[in-house]
């Protein structure tokens, strides 16, 4: 016993080294994307220190190894450590505002499944982002009578997306709501005061899935979307993976489909598969073809 506090003493990992950095973001890079570059050393050195503390590892070295021995386990595990999950409920409404009202009669024309609008959220994390979507397309439901509603998600952490199917949110994820919608669209938790459980009728029309938006496989294949939305992820993108995430969205949106990014991420000449169109106050950009 120490100053009073019992248990092991785990030692404070040493600095990341420029070779540990290089052969950790390199891994990281190629799996998740995302790139860690020399001035985001030390960011990537604070997220991964308390998994090495718990593995009783004393340098960044090891953690390379065993990541590389491993497998699956960990690297699902190391997904949870370098994704950024900042997200809530009503972000950048202005984008579903545009798909709901000028984008949509041209979506419905040329709809990859009769009937039926075909919606995904790639890199959704605990499913604020597509709940909302959902929730517009229910208030919009004059626009879109005779036409269903399908919202597929995924996410690169596997416990963001479980977090997503129960629905169950705190202050920060509806800090962008007023009293009278949280009253509308939550009821209160019934374990915590401070969590609010998205109410069932909007839950409906959802799907969530564990996927990787660089891994083709990852997309639904029973038939093309009308839309994409991938919103503040690219920008933590590594270039190469920018590009395979672009040629992934070209292959997964039916021709004149809509991808919407986020406020500072665009696409505007790196891609011949998309055009770029201003639909009332915001950009998107259109799959071309026939």
């Amino acid at each position: 016993m120490i100053g009073g506090m019992t248990g092991a003493w785990v030692a404070r990992p040493g600095a990341m080294t420029e070779e540990e950095h290089l052969l950790l973001n390199e891994l990281i890079t190629e799996r998740y994307g995302i790139t860690f570059p020399e001035h985001k050393r030390e960011l990537l050195e604070s997220r991964l220190r308390p998994r090495l503390q718990a593995l009783h590892l004393h340098r960044y070295l090891d953690y390379y190894l065993h990541l590389v021995c491993d497998g699956e386990p960990e690297r699902e595990y190391l997904a949870q450590l370098v994704t950024n999950n900042e997200t809530f409920f009503f972000r950048e409404t202005h984008q579903f505002e545009a798909l709901l009202d000028s984008a949509l009669d041209d979506l419905r024309e040329g709809a990859a499944v009769p009937g039926t609008l075909r919606l995904l959220s790639a890199g959704c994390s605990s499913g604020e982002e597509p709940y909302t979507l959902g929730i517009f397309a229910r208030q919009s439901f004059v626009r879109l009578a005779g036409t269903a509603v399908v919202i597929d998600a995924f996410d690169v952490d596997s416990s963001r997306v479980e977090m997503a199917k129960r629905a169950e949110y705190g202050r920060g994820s509806l800090r962008a709501l007023a009293p009278e919608q949280i009253e509308r669209y939550f009821t209160p938790a019934s374990l915590d005061p401070e969590r609010w459980s998205l109410k069932p009728a909007y839950r409906g029309g959802v799907q969530f899935a564990h996927g990787n938006i660089l891994n083709p496989g990852s997309f639904a294949r029973e038939a093309l979307y009308d839309a994409v939305f991938c919103r503040n992820v690219l920008i933590y993108f590594a270039e190469p993976a920018l590009h395979a995430a672009i040629a992934n969205f070209a292959q997964v949106l039916r021709p004149g489909g809509l991808l919407f990014l986020g406020a500072s991420e665009s696409i505007i000449g790196l891609s011949q598969s998309f055009e770029t169109v201003r639909l009332r106050d915001t950009i998107a950009y259109r799959k071309v073809g026939r």
